[in-house]
């Protein structure tokens, strides 16, 4: 977090905003907001500020507006709206004080790092990759439903914190203080935006045109490079996914357009359940079918011609591991399951998911999408 030098002037320091908001730390908009968005904050007057709520004892964000200008009709109706979503993953909007002496918004505080930085520092498996991005899909598609698109996702407008998960900042409100609009319907753009954002995680570049810290995805006659083709080791699957949610279609049906919640139908069908004995062979026993795979068509598009066994394990994200006679996969996050029996046959062990034997199924997520 960069935190600007507070401004000590009376006004500010001895001034509780709402008499309970203490004004504490000034924060660079562009520790927020990616793109130049952030300049035009700072010089059409509005601040970005750490706050106490006095009367809760609780860290707080306050958009500090220009004072003794109306606010906008669309920032007013954008707070509004995304009062009305409560989803824990979602920033949620405390107060507002739209008066024309001093007007300010207050919201969530959200901790944790935002993307930008996790991907400047080291991406994350291709597994952690698509949990985060589904529960960031689940959780706009939840706003959706309640009529309110971001509009305005970006790298810096998600936060990753290893003990409370993901948060969402700025839905639907930094879209409208920065006074950009869609060209495109605003379902598919949220989802678009979550397919560039699965893209960095899976590749450390960014496929979008907005300016950002990262460096832009390499292409190859004017179209983006897939994710496999950039970064070794990603699965055929979740390369399949990515790249056909960055062109707003479902990957079962390119015609259909693809929204958050399709898209983190598909994510979560890429996961596995969590570690049990299954019976083989067939999709039906490898427990996928239950995931949600089946109902994108992923499961007659994408694994009719690519092995599961193929994904490679060293990426956190192998689908299938067998045990060998007796013995156990070193597991530190879970528990170990119990030895298979050895085969009677002498043939050579098969290597891909239809092995005759029972196969354990894991999952690498840190937890489940709500």
């Amino acid at each position: 977090m960069t935190v600007v030098e507070a401004d000590r002037s009376p006004s500010l320091a001895e001034t509780r905003l709402g008499g309970r908001f203490r004004l504490d730390e000034r924060i660079n908009v562009g520790d927020r907001i990616s793109g130049t968005c952030g300049a035009t904050w700072e010089t059409s007057g509005l601040s970005l500020w750490k706050a106490t709520d006095e009367l809760l004892g609780r860290a707080v964000t306050i958009y500090l507006l220009p004072a003794g200008r109306p606010v906008a009709p669309d920032v007013v109706a954008a707070v509004l709206a995304a009062a009305k979503v409560s989803d824990p993953r979602l920033a949620t909007i405390y107060d507002t004080d739209f008066s024309a002496d001093r007007p300010y918004i207050v919201s969530e505080w959200a901790t944790g790092t935002h993307l930008e930085d996790l991907v400047l520092s080291g991406l994350p498996t291709p597994a952690l990759a698509a949990a985060m991005v589904a529960d960031a899909a689940d959780a706009l598609a939840v706003a959706h439903q309640a009529g309110r698109p971001h509009l305005r996702l970006m790298p810096r407008s998600l936060r990753w914190d290893n003990s409370t998960g993901l948060k969402i900042t700025g839905l639907g409100l930094d879209a409208a203080l920065c006074g950009s609009r869609p060209d495109e319907d605003p379902v598919i753009a949220d989802t678009r935006a979550l397919a560039r954002i699965l893209y960095a995680l899976l590749t450390g570049f960014w496929p979008g045109e907005e300016a950002t810290s990262l460096p832009p995805a390499p292409r190859y006659k004017g179209r983006v490079c897939t994710p496999r083709q950039v970064r070794a080791g990603v699965p055929a699957i979740l390369d399949a996914i990515t790249y056909q949610a960055l062109r707003g279609q479902a990957p079962d049906a390119p015609a259909r357009p693809l929204t958050p919640a399709a898209l983190a139908m598909a994510l979560r069908g890429v996961r596995r359940p969590s570690l049990r004995l299954v019976g083989a062979p067939g999709l039906a026993n490898t427990g996928l079918a239950n995931t949600g795979l089946a109902n994108t068509g992923l499961a007659n598009t994408e694994l009719a011609g690519i092995r599961l066994a193929d994904h490679e394990a060293a990426d956190g994200f192998d689908p299938v591991r067998r045990l060998g006679p007796g013995s156990h996969a070193a597991r530190p996050w879970a528990e170990r399951g119990p030895a298979l029996p050895r085969e009677r046959s002498s043939r050579r062990r098969a290597r891909h998911a239809r092995a005759r034997g029972g196969l354990l199924h894991h999952t690498t997520l840190l937890r489940s999408a709500v």
